[in-house]
């Protein structure tokens, strides 16, 4: 009996093995067909025509504007005339010289950063507005785990991935378009993005893109040099393409970052 007994043990522990991996195989099945979600979409449609309510003279709600990993979920504003200074009475608030609701292959957002100026900028305060948490872009660990950025116009949701973080001179910036650009200007601006980046992106980027540039003002290379802006660029999701956690790699333009958070007296030239 108690050999009948051991057997039957065995059997039944061999069983209960054989179902676990089947489960595990099953289970790993599952992840590949089925991955993580890495960016839901929730539309920003009605969340413009809200917004809209609360318009005044001078300026219009045309779009809205969502980053991963950040609480910049804020409308996009337009200014009517450029020549001079509107008075906006929304508490947050992200812009661009233009009013159309149209999607152009090249958007380009501002928004201020008036309290997340250091060297070694935070991330995620509760009193941040604006633009203060794109500069959390600066942190390779905060990068690798937020790549999407959702802009929503003219009643749509459109999804980016973001290839480039860098730097820029204020002038370069306003010699910058607020339409369409053609693809030999798209592919000339891709390739110094690309140079300039902080981030070596795995991801495919070229002039048949459109794609969506963020700018914030900064404080890194010092009082002296407060004409060099903090700008993101991503480009967007591509027809059937799958949106995954693609991998980023620190570039040489990154070593003097590293010093100039460290405290290292370089950084008079931007990266």
């Amino acid at each position: 009996m108690p050999r009948k007994k051991a057997s039957k043990r065995k059997k039944i522990t061999l069983f209960i093995g054989i179902i676990l991996l089947v489960c595990f195989i099953l289970f790993g099945s599952m992840i590949l067909i089925f991955p993580k979600k890495i960016y839901q979409i929730e539309s920003r449609t009605e969340n413009i025509k809200e917004e809209r309510k609360k318009d005044e003279e001078g300026y219009k709600t045309f779009a809205w504007l969502r980053v991963q990993g950040t609480k910049i979920d804020t409308p996009i504003i337009g200014y009517e005339r450029n020549d001079v200074e509107t008075k906006v009475s929304k508490k947050d608030f992200l812009w661009n010289i233009i009013t159309k609701e149209k999607l152009y292959n090249k958007v380009n957002i501002m928004g201020h950063n008036i309290m997340n100026l250091s060297k070694n900028p935070e991330i995620g305060l509760d009193y941040f507005e604006r633009f203060e948490e794109l500069m959390a872009f600066i942190y390779p660990d905060f990068v690798k785990e937020n790549k999407y950025i959702q802009y929503t116009i003219d009643g749509k949701d459109y999804l980016y991935k973001i290839f480039a973080v860098g730097f820029e001179e204020r002038y370069d910036l306003k010699l910058y378009k607020d339409n369409n650009y053609t693809k030999k200007e798209l592919k000339s601006y891709i390739k110094k993005a690309k140079k300039n980046s902080l981030f070596e992106f795995d991801i495919d980027v070229d002039e048949n893109d459109k794609i969506i540039t963020l700018i914030t003002c900064t404080r890194m290379f010092g009082k002296e040099n407060s004409s060099i802006e903090f700008k993101v660029d991503a480009r967007m999701v591509r027809k059937n393409e799958r949106l995954h956690n693609y991998q980023v790699e620190e570039t040489d333009n990154y070593k003097e970052i590293e010093k100039i958070m460290k405290g290292d007296e370089v950084g008079n030239e931007k990266a």
